[in-house]
């Protein structure tokens, strides 16, 4: 009979690797740093100017910094997940399947 410290590393890692938190976690890591450089962008090639915000109705970017703020928000909760992941990972029976808090 096997321990459950002798399954297999490989198997360990994919449960770890295809963890829902794992996944979420990285997605939101993805659109943060999407969002983040974003919100850098406009700012960095020229300024805004506010009076075409009240002029455009469609143009409703200028002046805000949404993009940057909700990157940051998503990289906050990334880095959430992440750690959750991490800090209480999934462990493995002797079989094979998930060992369930009871």
């Amino acid at each position: 009979m096997t321990t459950p410290s002798s399954t297999p590393p490989t198997q360990r890692v994919l449960v770890r690797l295809f963890d829902i938190r794992t996944i979420v976690g990285a997605l939101l890591a993805i659109y943060g740093v999407l969002l983040t450089i974003a919100g850098f962008v406009p700012a960095l090639l020229h300024h805004h100017d506010t009076e075409a915000a009240t002029n455009d109705k469609v143009d409703l970017y200028v002046g805000t910094a949404a993009n940057w703020w909700v990157g940051l928000v998503l990289l906050a909760v990334a880095v959430v997940f992440l750690a959750w992941a991490v800090l209480r990972p999934h462990e493995i029976d002797d079989v094979g399947r998930l060992k369930r808090d009871a």
